[in-house]
């Protein structure tokens, strides 16, 4: 029974926000376009270009403030992504991606 009321607050609150569910896109950012930005860790927004090398192509996400954007033991402003091997999970909604998070992947040599 749990799991039923649990199924139906998941379809409504999808259905209702126009929100789905968190995915992951991996790839190499390819350009950035940043709208504002305050100078410090998370206070960035714009968007990015990622190639992803396969079936999806090159994908536009919107990156909002409040999203930090993870480099080893630190942080990295919006264009200083650029050229970098990315992990981003987000969110679809409106028929945009959203950035939840941002991880700069190591590159491989």
């Amino acid at each position: 029974m749990r799991r039923i009321v649990v199924a139906v607050v998941v379809a409504m609150f999808g259905l209702s926000g126009g929100v789905s569910a968190q995915q992951q896109i991996e790839g190499t950012v390819v350009s950035t376009k940043m709208t504002a930005c305050d100078m410090k860790p998370g206070s960035c927004e714009g968007n990015m270009v990622v190639d992803t090398k396969g079936a999806a192509g090159q994908v536009t996400i919107k990156v909002q403030k409040g999203t930090v954007i993870k480099h080893g033991d630190g942080h990295l402003f919006l264009p200083g992504t650029k050229g970098r091997m990315v992990a981003i999970t987000y969110l679809e909604s409106k028929g945009e991606k959203v950035a939840q998070s941002i991880e700069v992947k190591a590159q491989k040599p």
